[in-house]
């Protein structure tokens, strides 16, 4: 039976929360003149969205691309779930959705079907998925247990921020998880209509240069929809690929 992603409300409201909280930690920048701060949120987000989302979410969880040892599995699943893109079962079954149904109605995320603005910024309720899509992942225990207890694992991850500096949950949490979540908005848009067309298959998305600077690597989108269980997604010299740079060391 199709089933909505329970925890979507949830995660919407957080993901508005971190961007009030973001205008505030750039206020408390410029007041006070440590722009250091934004410097930390910068090199978080490129570790958690290059390890949790890009390495982990989705080239090893969504598309099993290449093969690991399960404890780099499991921990770069923790590091892509404080991004506050939902937990790897939930993103996984949304972006198998974008793969199976790419510009078509049932695309959860596709620009041409929602729009820029409404493809950028997500929505409340994701349509009906069925759970069949990720049964793969619904056996794994591990990946259950971080799902049903999503929300109360960022509560648990923000109070050890808070207790190490309270400064960390604006600067080591909450911005580095907006930009994850604008980088995520930007494969969705900008890969979908900026950039080349090496492949022609039946979609849009693009090898977008402006996608892959912001994302280190993952906007080789139309390369990527053309071969999605390639672990490398830059197949030309210049096509730069941190994810599979790390790919290459850690797969089996």
């Amino acid at each position: 039976m199709p089933t909505k992603l329970v925890h979507n409300f949830g995660v919407r409201s957080i993901q508005i929360i971190n961007h009030f909280l973001g205008l505030y930690g750039i206020y408390y920048c410029v007041v006070n003149q440590e722009y250091d701060w934004l410097l930390i949120s910068l090199l978080t987000f490129w570790f958690i969205g290059t390890l949790g989302i890009n390495v982990a979410f989705h080239r090893l969880l969504a598309h099993r691309s290449y093969q690991t040892h399960k404890i780099y599995e499991w921990i770069f699943s923790l590091i892509g779930a404080v991004c506050t893109l939902g937990s790897p079962l939930a993103w996984v079954a949304i972006h198998r959705q974008h793969h199976r149904y790419a510009e078509k109605d049932k695309d959860v995320h596709s620009p041409y079907i929602l729009g820029n603005w409404k493809a950028w910024f997500g929505f409340w309720n994701y349509p009906l998925i069925s759970p069949r899509i990720i049964a793969d992942l619904r056996k794994d225990s591990f990946q259950k247990f971080i799902h049903k207890y999503y929300i109360p694992f960022l509560v648990a991850y923000c109070a050890v921020l808070y207790m190490i500096n309270p400064l960390y949950i604006i600067f080591v949490y909450a911005i580095p998880a907006c930009l994850t979540l604008h980088a995520a908005s930007a494969i969705i848009v900008i890969a979908h209509r900026h950039g080349y067309k090496p492949y022609e298959i039946n979609d849009e998305s693009r090898n977008s240069w402006i996608a892959s600077l912001i994302t280190l690597g993952e906007g080789w989108h139309n390369t990527h929809h053309a071969k999605p269980n390639q672990w490398r997604q830059g197949e030309r010299w210049w096509e730069f690929d941190i994810p599979a740079v790390i790919i290459s060391v850690i797969k089996k």
